[in-house]
């Protein structure tokens, strides 16, 4: 019963992570700017994390000075490059090619283990590639001009979005084994959240004269985003195996490209719905077979 409660907390993390995406998707089509949702997502979540455990467990915040450089790498080129170019893929796009586009960077970090950290390359990992290479060839559309020309710019910022998702996965496991995931996820956020106070500073902000309206619907994002699926993610994850929660966290495109077709009228042809069974299949493919499977911090 213990393992199936924490099926239960995965999935539903994975839920809020796919309708997040959706959700996202509604408020730039009624203007929002993806800056400012970026933004105050990671800094209001960062904010939330660090009162609740200076009230409840100081512990968990207190970091080697030697790692605040890492953390804070991790933070600016993993968390908000990853989080602004998917976010603004989605916003040129849909959300299906970006939540598709950007799940691909296990690939990437299969690819860098090969390449740089003498990772023997499988033959399921090959083949998990090959699957991958052509699904995101049919789920873009890639076979037809038209469509891919339509979604050309959230596509590459989509395929950023997954380069800078891989090298943050590659610069925050080693964190992540040294470190307690809730204090790894409050330092990598509070690097993200200074980073933008630099390229958005609170005078601009404050300037844009956004509405408590506007700030609750900031809160909810972050809410349903950050602060609720990681809760959930790692209430599961204390019930079951990392590599089985990741495989269940799949559910997230799933969620996001249904939710998508239903209260945004999305659509995809049949080629591109069998790309993306191709580009999930090879990805659960990929963490079948991972022998160093461990919980992601930073989800989207």
């Amino acid at each position: 019963m213990k393992q199936y409660t924490g099926y239960v907390w995965i999935a539903a993390a994975a839920s809020l992570w796919g309708i997040a995406a959706t959700v996202v998707k509604f408020l730039f089509n009624n203007q929002y700017d993806p800056l400012i949702i970026v933004q105050t997502r990671v800094t209001i979540a960062c904010v939330a994390l660090v009162l609740f455990f200076l009230l409840r467990n100081r512990s968990l915040l207190r970091v080697e000075l030697r790692d605040i450089p890492k953390f804070f790498f991790v933070g600016i080129c993993g968390v908000a490059g990853s989080n602004y170019f998917y976010y603004f893929a989605i916003k040129e796009s849909n959300v299906a090619t970006s939540i598709l586009l950007q799940y691909t960077a296990p690939i990437l970090v299969a690819i860098y283990a090969a390449l740089f950290q003498h990772e023997r390359f499988t033959l399921s990992k090959f083949f998990a590639l090959l699957l991958a290479t052509l699904g995101i060839f049919l789920a873009v559309g890639a076979y037809d001009a038209g469509i891919l020309r339509s979604n050309l710019k959230g596509v590459i910022f989509a395929l950023i979005a997954a380069v800078t998702f891989a090298i943050f996965n590659i610069a925050g496991k080693p964190l992540t084994r040294k470190y307690n995931v809730w204090t790894a996820l409050t330092y990598v956020l509070a690097g993200a959240s200074i980073f933008w106070l630099f390229v958005n500073p609170p005078s601009t902000v404050v300037r844009a004269g956004y509405s408590g309206n506007d700030w609750m619907v900031f809160t909810f994002i972050s809410a349903i985003s950050i602060l609720i699926p990681y809760g959930c993610y790692f209430l599961g994850l204390q019930k079951i195996q990392a590599s089985r929660a990741i495989i269940t966290s799949m559910l997230e495109p799933v969620v996001a490209i249904i939710s998508e077709f239903l209260f945004l009228n999305g659509h995809m042809s049949a080629l591109q719905f069998f790309g993306a069974a191709l580009v999930l299949g090879a990805i659960m493919m990929l963490q079948v077979n991972s022998s160093d499977a461990l919980p992601s911090i930073a989800q989207e």
